[in-house]
């Protein structure tokens, strides 16, 4: 056997034994890993605070894990639950807090929802549109460890440390003003309101926060008045405007001062009482209770009391005492002032007032009646005084003289005129009024004097109206503004006058009727009945009728029963030829159409009617307004024609137009006779009815076509210019015949397309 067919010799391994004390680098990684976790866990537990519980009235947006708190623009700490109380009233959010903060976790911390504000009086939280809502919290004063809080309803003003003095301002009514409204002092801003609630008693209070920077500003002693956003202010002579800031334009504003010595410094919580102006602020003397015989002109609030006709003290409330009929004031006068009010002072009304001395009070007539003070003598204080009124006009100037004639007038109410009141004629005072009184029948008269000289000017058909203090005529391009006299200028007067021939001269003791306006006075035609369709704008006493611009006539009342409305109208002297049958009356109103512009005159005078003389025989008493908003047409003879549809949007008003040129209009809507179509009258001018012929094709051309891309869009929509919508008419060249008035065509629902 060769060597090569021998199996290999088999060698004996040899086992050592292991290496001990040796660790293996695969248990390295889990040691890394669980001295990280170990670090980790306790560098966070480091820098963890406590866990404080805020209680909301509604949370939205907080969300556990993903909601911050926020304190001075730093996460301060995480929202790590949220949920309701058991009764499903509250929300309960648990925060916990970086141990940087856990300060917060104290007595008098304020927590809030920090939420987008956006209004007049405020704007804040515009961060939260983009990152969401937040809470924010503001330290107080530093109180005891606490880490359970109930949040505020609303951000406060002050988002930093809490304000050190917050007041209470009460008042019967705060009207316009409301949280962040600015509080000044001596024009600067100090501080704002917080918020405005009703206090236990139903008085309105705003809560006030002054800086504390500011703090020692208020006094024990401090007036608070409110600011109004504009003041007006008016004097003989002189109108000024006065606006505080421009933030109290939008909102109104708070002021506060001291105007008497002494006065300890203010602390938080104290009350005070807001006053509605300056005047109110600075009378801070006790009340002094006045009885006057009438309580004519005088304001609570804006009434002022004088002294050497400077303001002194304000008129507080005044009442009128049912038994005796006198009218019992309350003022309060500026501290300076108040000890000099004793038993022997006088309280004086002051108006207007015309004397045998002179003419005394006018500058009243701009800023009101007001209260004159006399110190008294001695030093015995008082505060019930029996004060007394001058008289508006001193009958010594107008006493009747031997021979005087009386003439009493009467109408549905009287105007306020007191004896003494002029009487004019021709421009002079020809007279008095000597008294009011009621007849046995309970209608109001005035009875007037005339010295004999004067009373023969008074015929049978004079008439009688009441002159106002002053009057004012307005139209195109003028303004004039008229007064009768200085001693009507308060009161008024009454004129007399005669429209047409003179008739015999008026017996002592005539009655006439007082009208309220010389333009009805003048006003002396029969009575004529015009039914309009609307009565809007149309006002008895002043709506003019008007031919050819001048005034003809006036509106002297409207009737309305379930199925018409009629204004009853009189014609002004030698106007009574509109009264033939056959004259044509319209309504003239501010109006922008296609056709033009009309009326805009009566924006200023008023509606009025726009006349046209008949010619028929006799006269009418009644007539109907003419449906055409167009005055020119009046004049225009015209013809008209009938258009018919199942349905369509055009009203009465609308043109008729031919090549977009006007040629006539739309005067009524009706049922067709059968009642299943719309029937249009169309009244078309006289000089364009050759237009109009057998094979005339009428369409509403209200519709607006607008194309997008390949679009066509048709919009049936009435036009600002147009809203009674638009009729339009072709006719062709050749073809056709003339027609005659009252023919009939179809309108089209839209323009053929063959035009």
């Amino acid at each position: 056997m060769s060597a090569a067919s021998h199996p290999p010799e088999e060698v004996e391994g040899e086992i050592l034994p292991a290496k001990s004390g040796r660790i293996s680098w695969a248990w390295l990684f889990p040691l890394l890993a669980l001295t990280a976790t170990i670090w980790l866990f306790w560098n966070n537990w480091r820098t963890q605070g406590p866990e404080i519980t805020i209680q909301f009235a509604e949370a939205p947006g907080i969300q556990p894990g993903k909601t911050a708190l926020i304190y001075r623009g730093v996460q301060a700490g995480n929202v790590t639950d949220v949920r309701l109380d058991t009764d499903l009233d509250m929300v309960v959010v648990k925060v916990r807090l970086k141990a940087f903060a856990s300060e917060l976790a104290r007595e008098g911390t304020d927590f809030w929802v920090e939420q987008p504000i956006i209004s007049l009086r405020e704007i804040a939280g515009l961060e939260s549109i983009i990152q969401g809502n937040t809470i924010h919290a503001r330290i107080g004063h530093a109180g005891a460890p606490r880490t359970d809080f109930t949040g505020l309803a609303t951000a406060p003003l002050s988002p930093m440390d809490a304000p050190a003095l917050v007041l209470s301002l009460k008042a019967d009514s705060i009207p316009f003003l409301g949280r962040g409204t600015p509080v000044y002092h001596r024009g600067v801003r100090v501080g704002w309101v917080r918020d405005k609630l009703l206090d236990e008693a139903g008085r309105a209070t705003a809560q006030v926060v002054v800086e504390q920077s500011y703090a020692d500003r208020v006094k024990s002693n401090s007036r608070f008045w409110a600011l109004p956003a504009t003041e007006v202010a008016a004097s003989p002579g002189q109108l000024s405007l006065s606006i505080p800031a421009i933030e109290a334009l939008l909102y109104g504003g708070i002021e506060f001062a001291e105007f008497s010595p002494g006065g300890s410094e203010a602390a938080s919580g104290t009350e005070f009482e807001l006053f509605p102006n300056l005047a109110s602020a600075r009378a801070e003397g006790e009340p002094l209770e006045i009885t006057f015989p009438e309580a004519e002109g005088l304001r609570e609030g804006q009434t002022r009391v004088c002294y050497l006709g400077q303001p002194i003290g304000l008129l507080d409330h005044v009442e009128v005492d049912p038994g005796s009929g006198e009218a019992v004031a309350r003022v309060r006068l500026e501290a300076p002032f108040a000890s000099r009010a004793t038993a022997s002072s006088v309280f004086t009304v002051v108006r207007p007032s015309i004397s045998a001395q002179g003419i005394t009070g006018l500058e009243t007539i701009v800023t009101g009646p007001y209260i004159d003070f006399a110190p008294g003598g001695g030093n015995a204080p008082a505060t019930r005084f029996a004060g007394r009124v001058l008289r508006q006009i001193d009958w010594n100037l107008a006493d009747e003289q031997p021979g005087s004639v009386r003439f009493t007038l009467r109408g549905g109410s009287t105007p306020s005129l007191e004896p003494g009141a002029p009487v004019y004629h021709g421009g002079i005072v020809a007279g008095r009024v000597v008294e009011k009184r009621l007849d046995p029948k309970g209608l109001a008269e005035i009875v007037i004097s005339m010295p004999a000289g004067n009373a023969g000017a008074v015929k049978a058909n004079s008439r009688f109206w009441y002159v106002p203090a002053a009057s004012v005529a307005a139209g195109p391009g003028v303004l004039d503004v008229r007064f009768e006299g200085i001693a009507a200028l308060w009161q008024g007067g009454i004129g007399f006058d005669i429209f047409g021939t003179p008739a015999e001269t008026a017996l002592p003791g005539s009655t006439f009727d007082l009208h309220a306006s010389r333009r009805l006075a003048a006003a002396v035609s029969p009575p004529v009945r015009i039914e309009v369709f609307n009565a809007q704008g149309i006002l008895p006493g002043q709506t003019e009728l008007r031919y050819l611009g001048v005034p003809a006539g006036v509106v002297t009342g409207i009737q309305s029963s379930k199925d018409k409305i009629e204004a009853v109208v009189r014609f002004f002297e030698g106007f009574d030829f509109l009264r033939r049958k056959g004259s044509q009356f319209a309504i003239v109103r501010p109006e922008i159409s296609l056709q033009g512009v009309h009326g805009l005159e009566a924006l200023v005078s008023g509606v009025y009617f726009v006349c046209v003389a008949g010619s028929g025989d006799g006269y009418a008493g009644n007539f109907t307004v003419t449906t055409t908003t167009t005055p020119e047409l009046l004049e225009d003879t015209g013809f008209e024609i009938y258009l018919r549809s199942a349905a369509t949007p055009i009203g009465v008003g609308a043109p008729v137009l031919y090549n977009e040129t006007p040629v006539g209009e739309i005067t009524q809507k009706n049922l067709s006779p059968d009642g299943r179509q719309i029937r249009l009258t169309a009244r078309i001018n006289e000089s364009h009815r050759d237009l109009v012929r057998k094979n005339s094709v009428f369409w509403n051309a209200s519709s607006v076509e607008a194309r997008v891309g390949f679009l066509k869009i048709q919009i049936k929509a009435p036009s600002v210019v147009a809203p009674s919508g638009r009729v339009s008419f072709y006719t062709p060249d050749t073809g056709g015949t003339a027609v005659k008035e009252g023919s009939e065509f179809d309108l089209q629902d839209r323009r053929p397309r063959r035009f």
